[in-house]
Order: C-alpha cells, then structure tokens, then sequence
C-alpha cells in the first residue's frame, strides 16, 4: 500500500476578490487565486504520506482533495480537506502536505501567498 501525490498540483484560475486589505478590486494583500498575473507556486520539497493502521487493515483507499495555502515564503499554511476519505488518512495526508515546501506564486516579481489544490491518491497494492 502507499500514497502518491498527483505531480500536477492544481490552482485556480481565477483571483478571489474582497480578500485582504488594500485597493484595486478588493484583493489588497491577501490570499490570492493563481492566474493573471499571479504565477503558480513550485514545488521544490515533497513527502509522501503514509497509510493509517486504520485504513491498511480496511484495505482502503482512494483519492482526496487537500487545499493549502502557500504562503510568500513557500511554506504551507492553512490546510483544509476539500474531498476526503476518513479513517485516519485525511489526517495522514494533511501531516504531509504542511512538510511541503514551494518556490513562492509570484506577482508582478513579488512573492504572493496562493490556495491550491493537491491531489492525494492513496493506493493498495
């Protein structure tokens, strides 16, 4: 049994407005969507996440949706689960996911902090 993280993380393309302070549409310094001008974060550090003993003697598995924000620096913050599987691997998959580390989403040349998704594919082999 393992766990696989989609290569391919997948943003939003489309920028949220009324998020964050500031001017020109309301999106002042928040959380931004990637597209436009907001160029995706790189992932530059990964760890796989592990099976729960719940889920391994289940013999389930399946795929989740995890939405992190990433914030200026490349670190993970705020994880949320979109779409999970319970039994201890929504957790498993977050406990991974916050070990990330990503060249920051950049706007305009200044770094940005971003919310994507990344799909967590739990396999049983």
């Amino acid at each position: 049994m393992s766990a696989r993280i989609c290569r391919q993380i997948c943003c939003d393309i489309q920028r949220r407005s009324g998020v964050g302070s500031g001017s020109g549409g309301g999106t002042g310094s928040g959380v931004r969507q990637v597209g436009g001008d907001v160029i995706a974060p790189v992932e530059i550090y990964r760890i796989e996440p592990e099976f729960s003993e719940e889920a391994r003697k289940a013999k389930i598995g399946g795929d989740m949706l995890i939405n992190p924000w990433v914030d200026r620096s490349g670190r993970v913050t705020h994880v949320s689960v979109v779409r999970g599987l319970g039994i201890g691997l929504d957790e498993k998959a977050i406990e991974a996911v916050r070990q990330f580390r990503f060249k920051p989403a950049m706007e305009n040349g200044k770094p940005v902090t971003v919310e994507i998704n990344i799909d967590v594919n739990f396999q049983i082999f």
